[in-house]
């Protein structure tokens, strides 16, 4: 398999991922998404768009939605390099060198080998992961007591978490430090199979919030603000487990 080179920068090797399984899974959900997606060919001067249908059982093959212009599949196909990139919510881009016109049972399509790399970024902003919440993932938060002026431990469970912060639900009172733009240092997030993450972590929001069994809780938003980029890939790759547990439980309904 031959793919075209993406003009990928240094910075983004943290976001590029060359395991097939890890590959497939994401087409995957593209395809379960029905996301649409952009292409670029023909040196850039031919735009298109295209929906990815799904993934050959083999994961040898991704197929693409064809166009209703017989003239376009043709100089699509012609083409030396296709450039895919979704750019809403979870960024990804990927390039093929290959593609052909393929057969399926209800009707035809386009296909290209599966890619040697794809590349993954995403923000807070954009896109949140569930966290379980069958045994929950904690964080603990370090804070002064003002009155004692002795360091207590506050724990969370954790909604959500992202590259940009994680979402905890709180009972219904917070110690008095926790406050909207409060930062706290060397907090620890219990990150199952991954280790534990220390970071500094900014109050964003606080948000009431009453359960389905009429329970009051307390929605708190925290924001990262000072992780290396180690840390950001072992939070994209907890992440992508997530993601990738979430499909395999979809799969089993």
């Amino acid at each position: 398999m031959v793919v075209a080179a993406q003009n990928y920068t240094s910075e983004d090797d943290q976001y590029l991922t060359g395991n097939p399984v890890e590959i497939a899974q994401i087409i995957t959900v593209l395809a379960k998404n029905k996301t649409t997606l952009n292409m670029s060919f023909n040196h850039g001067q031919d735009q298109g768009l295209t929906v990815v249908i799904g993934v050959s059982s083999d994961k040898k093959w991704v197929y693409l939605d064809k166009s209703l212009d017989a003239g376009f599949n043709q100089r699509l196909m012609d083409s030396s390099t296709v450039i895919y990139t979704k750019t809403d919510g979870v960024k990804i881009r990927w390039s093929s060198h290959e593609m052909q016109e393929a057969k399926l049972t209800d009707g035809s399509a386009l296909k290209i080998p599966l890619p040697d790399q794809l590349y993954r970024f995403q923000r807070r902003e954009f896109f949140r992961s569930p966290t379980p919440s069958v045994n929950p993932v904690i964080c603990h938060i370090p804070y002064e007591d003002p009155i004692t002026e002795q360091t207590k431990m506050f724990d969370l469970p954790l909604t959500d978490i992202s590259l940009g912060g994680i979402g905890t639900l709180a009972a219904d009172h917070l110690p008095a430090p926790v406050e909207v733009e409060a930062v706290f240092d060397h907090c620890k997030i219990d990150l199952p199979n991954f280790g534990d993450l220390e970071t500094r972590l900014r109050v964003r929001h606080i948000t009431n919030e009453v359960m389905p069994n009429g329970a009051k809780k307390l929605r708190v938003g925290f924001q990262f603000t000072a992780l290396t980029r180690a840390e950001e890939r072992v939070l994209q790759q907890y992440v992508l487990n997530l993601e990738r547990e979430a499909l395999v439980l979809a799969g089993a309904r």
